[in-house]
């Protein structure tokens, strides 16, 4: 009994409760990565400072090998977990938890993470996502890379990736580079591999994009197949710059990460000029919000599936009476091409729409 006693003081002298639950969280390295590392943060570093933590063991379950990390204690408490290659370039978010259960199982092919169940583990990773490009610059050679704030060099070490591969849809020619990402937001440098360089796009890799490159800059193309709506926002907000965040919960935002779009394209609609988003077709009731990247921001009434063009008043102020949807939507649109032939499906090109009185130009 004394001695029992005395292992029990000397656990809680040591910051050990007597009863603390260990909580497994397993992993399959389908990246195969050479070194694995695993971080938290959240109430505190379980692990430990960066990198973390080395597995403390590996476990074969139903066939499927897994390295295993195990934590003693921390009941109750949040932990965001980032696996990484030891500290050698490459990490993926591989959870957010609450330590409340015994075992936690995933599996990483160092572009996606999916949750995996050990009675049945079936791990099926997202088909990887892809850059189209049309390049117009003129250059012997087009690469793509990509960098984010503590991130792996999501295209490779400078230059990046050699965009050789082509690939023609619906007659266009596009050349390609793999995009695979755990849809985080990557900053596009477009090059040479010599001295010329365009730049100035952020997009969620993970994510397929189509865009056109010349040598001075990239515009982002509707994706071929896909239904696109526009968002008209009448801003008499006073801000110098609207900004406009959306999301859904379970799905990437059809905006990217914060802080969104900036609406900076305007159009004129019966006598209102309006900035205008472009937004892919999606059945997901989407929470919008409008703010100036600079601390005023409020929620929009109501949530909008993008199923149709979508018309806002966005005014100073108010998360439920600051934007009011409008009514009457405008004129048809009809397309021409640029030497004045009207089309009914316009598709990878430059076209005049014309609504009402109005006209403009878009890119398809």
């Amino acid at each position: 009994m004394k001695k029992n006693l005395l292992l029990s003081l000397a656990l809680c002298a040591t910051g050990v409760a007597a009863n603390a639950a260990t909580h497994n969280i397993y992993v399959v390295n389908d990246a195969k990565w050479e070194e694995l590392a695993l971080y938290s943060w959240g109430d505190s570093e379980i692990f430990g400072g960066w990198p973390g933590a080395a597995p403390t063991a590996t476990e074969t379950i139903n066939g499927v090998t897994y390295s295993k990390f195990s934590v003693d204690g921390n009941d109750g408490e949040a932990a965001n977990l980032i696996l990484n290659n030891n500290n050698n370039g490459a990490q993926i978010d591989l959870a957010s938890i609450t330590l409340d259960a015994e075992n936690y199982y995933y599996a990483t092919n160092g572009a996606y993470v999916v949750t995996v169940d050990p009675e049945n583990p079936d791990i099926q990773y997202p088909d990887p996502a892809t850059i189209y490009a049309i390049d117009k610059t003129g250059w012997d050679t087009l690469y793509a890379y990509g960098w984010a704030d503590n991130q792996p060099e999501v295209l490779g070490g400078w230059p990046g990736t050699a965009m050789t591969s082509t690939v023609e849809i619906d007659g266009q020619t596009y050349k390609t580079a793999p995009f695979a990402g755990a849809g985080v937001d990557y900053n596009l440098i477009f090059n040479n591999n010599d001295a010329s360089q365009v730049e100035g796009l952020t997009v969620p890799a993970g994510k397929d994009l189509y865009v056109e490159v010349t040598a001075t800059e990239i515009t982002v193309l509707p994706t071929p197949g896909v239904k696109y709506h526009k968002i008209y926002i009448d801003d008499r907000t006073g801000w110098e710059n609207l900004y406009v965040y959306a999301y859904y919960d379970g799905a990437p935002s059809i905006f990217g990460g914060w802080p969104g779009a900036l609406a900076k394209e305007t159009e004129t609609v019966d006598g209102i000029t309006y900035k205008v988003l472009t937004a892919e077709e999606t059945e997901d009731p989407q929470i919008f919000i409008f703010h100036n990247n600079d601390g005023t921001q409020y929620d929009v009434e109501g949530e909008y599936p993008i199923t149709g063009n979508l018309f806002f008043t966005a005014n100073t102020s108010g998360a439920t009476t600051g934007v009011e949807t409008l009514t009457d939507a405008p004129a048809a649109a009809e397309y021409y091409t640029l030497q004045g032939v009207r089309v009914s499906n316009p598709s990878n090109g430059i076209y005049i729409v014309r609504q009402g009185a109005n006209t403009s130009k878009v890119v398809f």
